[in-house]
């Protein structure tokens, strides 16, 4: 379905490459469109811009530096009336899939070569659909399967008492039980069982078998 757009649909380009943004900037508006680069600096001054008066698509970075994670930003954008194109340059399949849980339309590598970048834009600009509905539940259902993965590595982690979360990160950076006990001004009888208590929840034989999972997993 292709939604009816202004003869001159407005995009904001959301991207802290600027030579890529610039290019694209020059690019649209020879192929009729209204481009618009905004400065990736405060999240909360593009999502203003964005509700102050909805372009028809944002076309936004992922990565966006110290702005941040731009997948955050797709559902606020098509909250306000506006379409959403995420430009990707991340092998993260889920990643990019949690972007479209938000609201993306689709997502396209800003590898591509840069007239098929140019050309995206456009459909997405004029309404196309841009990704098929059965990819785009893949996308999802792995992001799903993903999820629960982690839901259960993270679990035996969780289990841990506050106190038990800070004897795993001080056994990560190297400190000793007689050093965790000198700093927290505890007995080491003290330390030892919760370190004891560590290693039963987490199901291993040795402090260092509790780190290299909790590595292993992104805990840490």
């Amino acid at each position: 379905m292709t939604c009816a757009l202004s003869h001159a649909p407005r995009v904001l380009i959301v991207d802290d490459q600027h030579l890529l943004a610039d290019a694209l900037r020059v690019s649209l508006r020879l192929a009729g469109v209204e481009p618009v680069v905004v400065p990736v600096t405060e999240r909360d001054d593009l999502l203003e811009l964005v509700a102050a008066d909805p372009p028809t698509l944002v076309l936004l970075d992922l990565d966006l530096g110290a702005a941040g994670d731009g997948a955050d930003l797709v559902a606020p954008c098509v909250a306000s009336g506006a379409r959403v194109l995420v430009l990707s340059g991340t092998t993260d399949q889920d990643w990019i899939a949690s972007a479209l849980e938000q609201g993306a339309c689709a997502a396209i590598d800003k590898n591509v070569p840069f007239d098929e970048l140019v050309g995206a834009i456009m459909s997405a600009a004029r309404g196309d659909t841009m990704l098929a509905p059965d990819e785009r539940e893949h996308l999802l259902r792995q992001l799903r399967t993903h999820r629960a993965s982690r839901r259960r590595d993270l679990a035996p982690f969780e289990s841990l008492t506050s106190r038990e979360q800070q004897v795993l990160r001080a056994l990560s950076v190297g400190l000793t039980v007689p050093r965790i006990a000198q700093a927290w001004v505890v007995s080491e009888a003290t330390v030892r069982s919760q370190v004891h208590a560590v290693l039963n929840k987490l199901a291993v034989r040795s402090q260092l078998e509790a780190v290299a999972a909790a590595t292993r997993v992104g805990w840490l």
